[in-house]
């Protein structure tokens, strides 16, 4: 009897052992598949700026993941033209352009009708700045900053020579910025498909010393700051208003179909409704608008509705909506966006608004058409605390107004 439970055991765990495999060797495999690089641009200072991304897959399967910090851009479009592979940028009018390696890339990161900058990526590597000094300082904390003219509020976090942060300004965020430190030295970068940003600064005390941002092309600018746990940003909600002489916020513009949309169709009327005014070229209107579709999705079947007025770098219609409608693709945006002509073109547009200052700004209308609140700019997922505050805040506005 207990010979036979002995070998009844031997087989069940044979079993188990056997049947497991397959799952280990697919993992495994999986695995292999998924390479790390550590990318750079080139800015025309001759600026590196860093960041990683995995590529899995092969051919024009090839997935790419660009990571910034806690941010992953997923990139599954690619193609090939030629001996070059193009990896288009979401939906923004950018590319990388390359020549695969087994273990560097060589190309160019590609601004339709702007500018081209040299990329290259090599496999592997663990750092985005090279290895420097021991830290001896910690930049951890909320600075009062000055970005240029621009007065702006630093939120960093040091673990060891590891940094991560951002910058949080009247029109929005620098989105997720990632790098190191060495000695008394910072280093930041981040590329999320539009910008292109790299940071250095010292720490002297509690002041941010001898600070540059380079920015895109060939953008720089000097900053600084000093360690200020009540720094403060202007009122995002009094920003932006309507002029004297106007009551309400009205707007008509052309859908795709060539129709007619405004505030006055059945659609909007009793319904507490957000004007989301933004860009598909806009990074921190993109991050608005994923907070935005759950949002109308929650909200939708109780009186909500939003509708989208973009300002498209694109003079002509078809062209915007073209850009219009990948966006909404990406981000399974369900309600209107209409093409509202160009960024020069919002007080042409909006004549009732002192100015749009900010891409994005949200308009929130009551069921009466009356204007609730206008939201200057958007604190992103980077901005910690600042964005779960107005998450809850501006849900609860929604909700309110909802029951009202």
């Amino acid at each position: 009897m207990i010979y036979r439970n002995i070998l009844f055991f031997l087989i069940a765990i044979t079993g188990i052992l056997f049947s497991c495999e397959p799952e280990q060797n697919k993992t495994s495999q999986t695995e292999k598949d998924i390479t790390k690089w550590r990318a750079t641009i080139t800015n025309t200072h001759q600026k590196e700026v860093p960041f990683y991304l995995t590529v899995e897959g092969s051919g024009d399967q090839q997935v790419w993941t660009v990571i910034n910090g806690e941010e992953r851009m997923v990139l599954n479009e690619v193609f090939y033209e030629g001996d070059s592979l193009h990896i288009p940028l979401l939906m923004y009018e950018a590319e990388l352009v390359v020549k695969e390696g087994q273990d560097m890339m060589n190309g160019q990161f590609v601004r339709k009708e702007a500018y081209r900058l040299p990329f290259v990526a090599k496999k592997g590597g663990d750092r985005r700045f090279p290895k420097g000094e021991k830290p001896t300082v910690n930049f951890t904390g909320n600075y009062a900053v000055k970005l240029g003219k621009t007065d702006a509020i630093g939120l960093f976090n040091q673990h060891e020579d590891y940094l991560t942060g951002t910058f949080l300004t009247s029109t929005g965020d620098y989105r997720f910025l990632e790098g190191n430190v060495s000695g008394n030295k910072m280093y930041l970068s981040s590329f999320d498909g539009v910008h292109i940003l790299r940071f250095e600064a010292e720490l002297e005390g509690e002041k941010i010393v001898n600070g540059k941002m380079w920015s895109g092309k060939s953008r720089v600018e000097d900053w600084k700051g000093i360690n200020d746990p009540r720094a403060e940003l202007p009122d995002p909600k009094a920003l932006t208003y309507l002029k004297k002489g106007f009551d309400k916020f009205t707007f008509s513009f052309n859908n795709k179909e060539g129709e007619m949309v405004s505030l006055e169709d059945s659609v909007y009327k009793d319904k507490v409704v957000i004007v989301q005014i933004m860009g598909s070229w806009c990074p921190n209107c993109l991050d608005e608008a994923n907070f935005f579709v759950p949002l109308y999705e929650k909200y939708k079947p109780k009186g909500l509705e939003i509708v989208g007025l973009s300002f498209e770098r694109a003079a002509e219609s078809e062209k915007a909506y073209k850009r219009i409608n990948r966006m909404k693709e990406k981000l399974n945006i369900d309600y209107e966006v209409l093409y509202a002509g160009t960024p020069k073109q919002t007080a042409q547009a909006l004549p009732m608004l002192n100015k749009v200052m900010s891409f994005p700004t949200s308009i929130v209308l009551e069921r009466n058409g009356e204007v609730a609140q206008i939201h200057t700019g958007f604190s992103g997922p980077s901005t910690g605390h600042y964005y779960d505050d107005y998450v809850k805040e501006f849900t609860a506005l929604i909700d309110s107004l909802i029951k009202e």
